[in-house]
């Protein structure tokens, strides 16, 4: 879970989500303005022994849904304090810029405009620093954490006509390169599951076209012209709409495994995939009259469709979906869509994030069974994960957790 490239500023509402879109159209765009990551929370059974957030939305589903948060819930989030903060790198000319950090293999790693950057989650000590060798023709790179690699996919930002696509992938424990690629098409979406690294791509010099790579050492296992991805991956399973190979969409969806890229179902409809459940179970697509459909993963048939829902501002738990709409943010029953409840907010939000029972929308913090307020007003955006709250505002990551004496308290300490 847009302009080729990844061009501008990533904490802009320009910015896109997951930079997915229908070849040739231009993207809805998710604003992803920080993300996040995480130290060691309250000990418990219910907590996730190793806290993790190793995709922009979370994982390969992109549901922006964190099922393991236990520690940081209504009962602690209006007692947030500051526990670390750190300046990210900036340079006047680059196209690089600060977007969506992730955690795995005990490392925060989040994107300045220089490169990349590791931290400590417990402390925001720095690990390490990977630098662009031209930062004013690399742009924002997309992460995502594989076993001990960071795979960083982003592309050149000075030829318009004739983009060329970027995939690196780091050593998560010393920043080294591990293995490098340069596609000859843009890289528009990513996404990266079953140690396969997904790529999709169209430009006016390139005929579009999905490749996929193994995580390990970069080798091409198959890839197919005249397809897009939008970026989604339900437990292997990635939808890829027809193209005419010049980024016009033909009116087919076909699923694919992501490993082989053998086809498991085929429908007649042109789909934007917005998320996946975090069952993998159903897909959540968007059409191109703006309906939001809920679409069978395993059959590819439509089990709901919600005309006027459509919206790339989309997150889910399972039961709900969360769809914003400009100021305003709804829970649907997601069985049936009904309307469970509505906040609307004094001005834009930004893509919900959804973790401990609470919504995060870079606005005020909502109660997501019920819709209200729940906690303080949390400007940019936030990932939550490990009883620590991240965020990304201008250019510096900041980490908040329950004050220590009541996190004591609660312990019977």
């Amino acid at each position: 879970m847009v302009r080729p490239r990844w061009a501008g500023h990533p904490l802009s509402p320009s910015y896109a989500r997951s930079v997915r879109y229908f070849p040739g159209v231009q993207a809805l765009r998710r604003t992803v303005t920080a993300l996040v990551f995480v130290g060691l929370a309250l000990p418990g059974p219910a907590q996730a022994a190793t806290p993790r957030w190793d995709h922009p939305g979370y994982d390969a589903e992109d549901s922006w849904f964190n099922p393991h948060e236990a520690a940081l819930t209504p009962a602690t989030v209006g007692r947030l304090t500051r526990s670390w903060s750190v300046h990210l790198r900036h340079l006047d000319e680059s196209c690089s810029g600060f977007s969506a950090p992730v955690l795995g293999a005990g490392r925060v790693f989040a994107t300045d405009r220089a490169g990349v950057s590791a931290y400590r989650p417990s402390s925001g000590a720095l690990s390490w620093r990977f630098t662009w060798e031209h930062a004013d023709d690399n742009s924002t790179a997309r992460l995502a954490v594989a076993g001990d690699l960071l795979i960083l996919a982003n592309g050149d930002c000075n030829s318009m006509s004739d983009p060329d696509g970027r995939l690196t992938a780091l050593d998560t424990a010393t920043g080294r390169v591990r293995w490098r690629l340069e596609p000859d098409n843009p890289i528009d979406s990513v996404v990266v599951d079953k140690n396969v690294v997904l790529v999709s791509g169209t430009s006016p010099s390139d005929e579009d076209r999905v490749a996929a790579y193994r995580v390990r050492d970069g080798r091409l296992l198959w890839s197919r012209p005249r397809h897009a991805s939008s970026g989604v991956s339900a437990d292997g399973l990635v939808p890829l709409a027809t193209t005419d190979g010049s980024g016009v969409p033909t009116g087919t969806t076909v699923a694919v495994d992501i490993a082989t890229g053998a086809p498991r179902w085929s429908r007649r409809a042109t789909w934007q995939v917005q998320a996946a459940s975090p069952a993998a179970d159903r897909f959540y697509v968007t059409d191109r009259s703006g309906v939001l459909l809920s679409v069978d993963a395993r059959t590819g048939a439509v089990l709901l469709a919600l005309p006027g829902r459509g919206t790339p501002l989309l997150a889910t738990d399972g039961p709900r979906l969360y769809v914003a709409d400009g100021v305003r943010l709804t829970a649907l029953a997601a069985g049936t869509g009904r309307a469970l409840w509505s906040y609307t907010f004094p001005g834009p939000i930004t893509q919900p994030v959804l973790a401990g029972g609470l919504v995060y929308t870079g606005s005020r913090v909502l109660n997501a069974s019920t819709g209200a307020p729940a906690g303080p007003t949390v400007p940019g955006g936030v990932i939550v994960t490990g009883g620590r709250l991240y965020q990304v505002n201008g250019p510096r990551l900041t980490t908040y957790l329950p004050e220590l004496r009541d996190r004591r308290s609660e312990l019977g300490v």
